[in-house]
């Protein structure tokens, strides 16, 4: 799992807040993170390769409110695929068939063509793995500091609608 840890001080504003006001903090954070978590999936979805488009578009966000606790915003897929795409995978005999569809649309290859450069790139897999492409790293990473930022104004949007912070 990837995370961003926010500044000390303003999670204990955030958590004084939700005693005093817990709508108040439902509203402004669930805003802070719809907004956060879509813009974060679009990032991912940026970063994801794509041949037909299925891993690209399995990419969803998802928002839940925890009563009592916060809001938690999540962006993944349910393709287990997804991992060794992100991670990079150690040697492996991959399936050729995908490989072959892979090669008639990124090398413009047909027939027997097709067929051997999905077994040259399938035993180059089983012999060195692959990379990983990272795309949910690369985003995260490319937005840490926006959210950052938009988290802290979150807080003083909060604040500022409470009043004082016991």
């Amino acid at each position: 799992m990837i995370s961003i840890e926010f500044d000390a001080t303003d999670v204990a504003k955030l958590a004084a807040a939700m005693e005093q006001s817990p709508e108040i903090v439902e509203d402004e954070l669930g805003r802070f993170m719809r907004a956060a978590t879509m813009h974060l999936q679009a990032e991912v979805q940026e970063r994801t390769p794509t041949t037909h488009g299925t891993l690209r578009a399995s990419v969803i966000g998802d928002v839940r409110v925890l009563p009592g606790i916060g809001i938690e915003g999540v962006v993944g897929t349910s393709l287990a695929y997804a991992v060794p795409v992100e991670l990079g995978s150690g040697p492996h005999m991959p399936p050729v068939e995908p490989l072959v569809e892979w090669a008639k649309q990124k090398l413009g290859v047909r027939g027997k063509e097709a067929e051997s450069a999905a077994w040259g790139i399938a035993k180059a897999i089983a012999k060195r793995g692959t990379l990983g492409v990272g795309m949910f790293h690369r985003a995260l990473a490319a937005n840490r500091q926006q959210l950052l930022e938009q988290f802290g104004e979150c807080v003083r949007r909060i604040t500022t609608r409470i009043g004082t912070i016991q």
